[in-house]
């Protein structure tokens, strides 16, 4: 597996900088302090705990439905929603869903293809440290996920996200394009004559994620969508390069579960 052109920003731990003389004092506070029972042997490994390490943005490689590989944008949120984006085949997963301290499970997952209509599955991500590992099984088919988690120096706020987005395919006879404001406002329009306006609000303790509502107007049918937005630097081909500057990936999908917005796009 190629190493993803991103950084990746370890967790810091905490460190005790004073020694306790009352060893008994000192291990009763230490338990306390991990919410671990203290027995007769003990393994450091499991003796932290990090509630919700599944919650993010993930960054790495799937199977596709082809039995190719590609690279994916990986999202899980705090509501229990998480999202697979494929940006070169456009395919996409978003699955509702449990989680528990390092894992996320669905039986309420849709795969939303580039062509065909969608189909319903199961999904489960589980994540050791900066690495999350997962599959998926969608009408018979299954899909691999690894990734590792996308991280900022710094917290992104809406201020960080507003800018202009474009992307085009369909050997550019298709064009998406929209504005967003620094108080998380949409609008766009795109080449089949569809109006799109929306909002973007931001997750909180979740840094790069959003929760975002698309509504598409004067298209063949008017639609609203509901997902998530990510933010960050990923390196995905677009229109024949490495895109190594910010942009945002984008997956939501309609109430009837029939119909999907998605895409990726580098900010301006």
């Amino acid at each position: 597996m190629k190493i993803p052109l991103y950084t990746y920003f370890k967790n810091r731990t905490l460190a005790f900088s004073s020694i306790i003389n009352n060893k008994a004092c000192f291990g009763s506070l230490l338990c306390a302090f991990l919410l671990v029972g203290c027995g007769g042997s003990s393994n450091d490994n499991d003796s932290v705990v990090r509630p919700n390490s599944v919650l993010g943005v993930w960054f790495g490689q799937t199977s596709t439905v082809e039995d190719g590989q590609e690279e994916v944008v990986i999202a899980v949120s705090s509501e229990g929603k998480t999202i697979v984006f494929s940006q070169a085949s456009r395919d996409t997963l978003i699955a509702h869903g449990d989680i528990s301290e390092d894992t996320f499970t669905s039986d309420d997952t849709m795969l939303y293809p580039g062509e065909g209509m969608t189909k319903h599955g199961t999904m489960q991500l589980t994540v050791n440290g900066d690495s999350l590992e997962g599959s998926a099984t969608v009408s018979g088919l299954t899909l691999d996920f690894s990734a590792n988690k996308v991280s900022a120096s710094e917290d992104v706020s809406l201020i960080d996200i507003a800018g202009n987005y474009a992307s085009s395919w369909s050997d550019g006879a298709y064009t998406r394009s929209f504005a967003i404001d620094s108080e998380g406002v949409i609008s766009g329009s795109d080449t089949n004559g569809c109006v799109y306006s929306g909002s973007v609000e931001q997750i909180s303790g979740i840094n790069s994620l959003f929760d975002i509502t698309i509504k598409a107007e004067t298209c063949f049918e008017d639609f609203e969508y509901k997902g998530l937005l990510a933010y960050g630097v990923f390196p995905f081909e677009y229109q024949n390069s490495i895109i190594e500057r910010n942009g945002i990936v984008i997956a939501t999908e309609a109430s009837s579960r029939a119909y999907a917005f998605r895409q990726f796009s580098p900010q301006d």
